[in-house]
């Protein structure tokens, strides 16, 4: 015996609440910084880091958007709650206080570099007081750095113009990445030298884990951290993260 067909009006509500839920529920806008090669706005698939996002959200049944400002200004829009997250973001104190912090799904080696031949002294932080330093506005290094009022800071918009005035002699030292550095080197026109032109400083100051800070100021923001932790050991568990990091010429961390 076939089953009794629903009346056509308690059906189409249904699909409508259906449809709207998703709607909701799916639609996730992300934003980052241009940060090659972890992410960039004109990068295949964004960067590798946003390539694992996308995989493990669609893991979980969500769609993501991502959008790309200066460092300061995605981290502002997300505390604002105008996206639901900032990431390729460090940990620090306020931000675990400020944002929801996801589990981290890559590890960045965070080094001090100086100019080949340049010879640096340095044991402790406290060695570096005669130096020009130069870190990226709005960045979060270590807490011993960050912390470090008596270092003198130069402030730039972008680990690039860092990495040229570090070949360009403006500054003594910066703090970057190593894959940024390696990358910017490699593939920016504006920058005349080689990888061999930068010594990293041994050894790392810090590996530091990269999160999603999800804002706090979207209702409903703890099952997007959720969704995506899922989504994440969902990815690991298949090998979907190697894959996207080879790809990128990248072993897995």
């Amino acid at each position: 015996m076939k089953g009794r067909r629903a009346p056509l009006l308690y059906v189409i509500p249904l699909i409508l609440i259906s449809l709207c839920g998703i709607a909701h529920a799916d639609e996730i806008t992300l934003t980052s910084c241009d940060w090659e090669p972890y992410t960039g706005e004109n990068m295949p698939g964004y960067g590798f880091t946003a390539e694992i996002i996308d995989r493990a959200m669609k893991r979980v049944g969500h769609k993501v958007t991502f959008v790309f400002y200066p460092w300061k200004r995605a981290v502002y829009e997300t505390k604002k709650g105008r996206v639901h997250g900032a990431f390729s973001a460090y940990h620090s104190k306020e931000r675990a206080e400020t944002f929801a912090l996801s589990e981290p799904y890559a590890f960045s080696q965070l080094m001090l570099c100086a100019k080949k031949g340049r010879e640096v002294i340095y044991n402790s932080i406290e060695d570096l007081r005669p130096y020009r330093i130069g870190v990226v506005a709005g960045y979060a290094n270590t807490a011993e750095i960050d912390g470090a009022h008596y270092l003198t800071k130069d402030e730039a918009p972008s680990d690039l113009l860092n990495i040229k005035k570090l070949l360009t002699n403006r500054v003594d030292l910066i703090v970057v990445d190593r894959y940024v550095a390696v990358y910017h080197v490699k593939n920016s026109a504006a920058i005349e030298y080689t990888v061999n032109d930068i010594d990293f400083i041994e050894p790392p100051l810090k590996k530091q884990p990269i999160y999603i800070m999800f804002s706090r100021a979207v209702p409903g923001y703890q099952r997007y951290v959720a969704d995506f932790n899922k989504g994440l050991e969902l990815v690991k568990a298949d090998g979907s993260i190697g894959n996207i990091m080879e790809k990128y010429g990248f072993f897995n961390q």
